[in-house]
């Protein structure tokens, strides 16, 4: 019994480690593959990932037709718009994917940036240990709860003995007390709000090398670059302040929402609750995309929150949905290659557990192998592709503020910028306009 015990311990770590480390090994090489193949093909993958869109859309609204004929109508409502927007956007998207392959052009030359984004993952995952710890051990202090005691036999209303005899005992209830609740909120708070700076920091550091290697590129030539260093060091001195407030906003705003969705599932919460949600949510996810172009500025120009705020707006009067559809198109992509790639390492996993003759004796855990290669695939790339649509934002910025110092740094890639913005956006003028007083954080 000993012996079959310890080859059972043996098969769940061969299950547990081998998906694991061949995934931390694949993983990073596939993101790099996916990284070279979007530069090499960016306008046909930005055209297959919309039609991909439109297929899984229209393949859901039939599977509906059966189950739920409401749902099959909105989604093929869906549909029809998204091919609409296909039809529209054409002509768009070789510009966006212009702006792809300068940021996959300044991860390339700045790799650091990879390991200052693993770094950053790996330091929430530390920080939500101890935040755990520590909210655990906070809420079991007694102060933090209140016990209500009552008399069970009041619930039963009965005067006869027989009641009175067989629903005596007392029963009680644990409630927050004021404190707990207090200490409560500013724990979720805080694990909300540290989520955000550490995602701005990134992206601030992010916009700011970009910015460096818009008008200094020999200063972002390098794996560990100076500006790679440079921009961490403002990110969390100089503009952490910034970054602070603005992930504060959306913080708060994200707990008063998963507030109003917890008492929106209650029935008597009644409907202006539900409303009031779903009008929240939306203000939130308004605030996170705003907030998103004002750390950009911030990166690059070492603005103040309010200053960037106003040039975000400044940005959107002169550049309009020119910003938002090249932001989308790109998106859309990176997202669906994050999938992709988590579903290949997943399969991966899959195959190598099957060789692996521990795991495959055991039922059930090749399919646990699968499922740790699809979500460290998600993870591992979505590092690389979260990079990638930072650095597509800040292009897109420098290129609305200052596109001639973009042809006199990289003569090469502000040709294709500039004949597909041209192509794409004949009414509006590349004159940099916005650009007056504007000066390069260094």
């Amino acid at each position: 019994h000993e012996n079959n015990d310890i080859d059972d311990g043996a098969s769940s770590m061969a299950a547990l480690w081998t998906p694991l480390v061949s995934s931390l090994i694949v993983a990073p090489l596939l993101s790099i593959a996916a990284m070279v193949f979007m530069s090499r093909n960016a306008i046909a993958l930005i055209h297959a990932s919309i039609w991909i869109s439109i297929g899984l859309c229209a393949l859901v609204a039939v599977l509906n037709i059966a189950v739920n004929l409401l749902g099959s109508v909105i989604f093929g409502v869906l549909t029809g718009c998204l091919v609409c927007y296909a039809r529209a956007v054409r002509d768009k998207i070789p510009y966006a994917a212009e702006n792809l392959k300068c940021a996959i052009a300044v991860v390339k030359t700045n790799f650091g940036l990879v390991l200052l984004s693993f770094g950053a993952t790996v330091s929430f995952l530390g920080y939500s240990v101890i935040w755990v710890l520590a909210f655990g051990a906070a809420m079991n202090k007694g102060v933090m709860w209140t016990e209500t005691t009552y008399d069970s036999s009041d619930a039963f209303g009965g005067d006869d003995d027989w009641t009175m005899a067989s629903s005596s005992s007392s029963n009680s209830n644990k409630d927050l007390s004021a404190l707990g609740g207090f200490v409560g909120f500013f724990f979720i708070l805080s694990f909300y709000w540290t989520h955000e700076v550490i995602k701005n920091v990134v992206r601030t550091t992010v916009a700011g090398v970009v910015g460096t290697w818009w008008f200094s590129p020999s200063e972002a030539s390098s794996f560990c670059s100076s500006a790679v260093r440079d921009s961490f060091f403002r990110s969390t001195t100089y503009s952490l302040g910034s970054i602070c407030f603005g992930s504060l906003i959306v913080a708060v705003l994200h707990i008063i929402r998963n507030s109003l969705r917890r008492t929106s599932n209650n029935r008597d919460a009644g409907i202006l609750r539900c409303m009031a949600h779903c009008i929240l949510a939306y203000i939130e996810a308004l605030v996170e995309y705003f907030n998103k172009w004002a750390f950009i500025y911030c990166g690059i120009y070492g603005y103040s929150y309010v200053e960037a705020g106003k040039r975000v707006m400044n940005l959107f009067k002169t550049r309009g949905w020119s910003t938002i559809i090249s932001d989308n198109l790109i998106n859309r992509l990176l997202g669906i290659m994050c999938l992709g790639i988590g579903v290949l390492i997943g399969l991966f996993t899959l195959f190598v557990s099957f060789l692996v003759e521990e795991i495959e004796s055991q039922s059930g855990w090749a399919g646990f192998g699968f499922f740790i290669g699809f979500v460290m695939g998600l993870v591992l790339s979505g590092l690389m592709m979260g990079l990638l649509a930072n650095a597509v934002d800040s292009i897109i910025v420098c290129y609305a503020e200052c596109p001639a110092e973009f042809g006199d740094s990289h003569p090469e890639l502000a040709g294709g910028m500039q004949r597909t913005w041209s192509q794409a956006w004949s009414s509006l003028e590349l004159t940099g306009q916005t650009a007056a007083g504007l000066h390069l954080y260094s």
